[in-house]
């Protein structure tokens, strides 16, 4: 009996819980998220197995999850650090500068700096998705601008050769002599 790498890795591999249950996350040694699922995978093997594909969104998911919670933290510290710092140094600099004549306290006053680092909630695919939908959105609209411009002038000019030719026919009533289109009485038949 033959199993799939990833059986076996998974069959071989130790329990995470210690001995009261608790789960004992360790540290991953993996070059990139996942490379023990992939060592020996072929990319045709991915439609005959349904776990691989499980297991690559779980690898999905798993980094949405840490670039929504660990990533988008990390670089909002080190924005905090980075800024405070650079405040800091600006803060020595005059004062070493002026030999304490132009000198403040960063603490104290009030244009602390408020920089946004925190990154967006929605991921680039999701963003890149969003614009093309908004581009097809708008090249819809515009046809439909387009085309309603067209049909509004096909309206005026239809309603226009309309009038034309009713004038044309009222004009031509009025230059012809009046003639007698009365219906003849019966007295006059007899």
């Amino acid at each position: 009996m033959k199993l799939p790498q990833m059986d076996i890795a998974y069959i071989c591999e130790p329990s995470i819980r210690d001995e009261n249950g608790v789960i004992q996350v360790r540290a991953s040694e993996e070059s990139y998220f996942g490379e023990h699922v992939m060592q020996g995978v072929e990319q045709s093997q991915f439609a005959q197995n349904p776990a691989l594909t499980g297991a690559t969104k779980s690898q999905d998911f798993a980094q949405e999850l840490y670039e929504s919670r660990i990533a988008s933290m990390q670089r909002f510290v080190s924005m905090t650090v980075m800024f405070h710092e650079m405040g800091r140094r600006v803060e020595n600099f005059f004062s070493r500068l002026t030999f304490g004549l132009l000198g403040y306290r960063y603490d104290r006053t009030h244009s602390i700096m408020r920089i946004a680092t925190t990154a967006s909630p929605v991921s680039g695919a999701d963003v890149r998705e969003r614009m093309r939908v908004l581009q097809m959105l708008k090249k819809i609209h515009h046809s439909v601008h387009v085309i309603s411009i067209a049909y509004i002038r096909y309206r005026t000019e239809k309603d226009k050769r309309r009038l034309t030719e009713l004038e044309d026919i009222a004009q031509r009533r009025s230059t012809t002599p009046d003639t007698d289109d009365t219906v003849p009485s019966e007295e006059s038949s007899h």
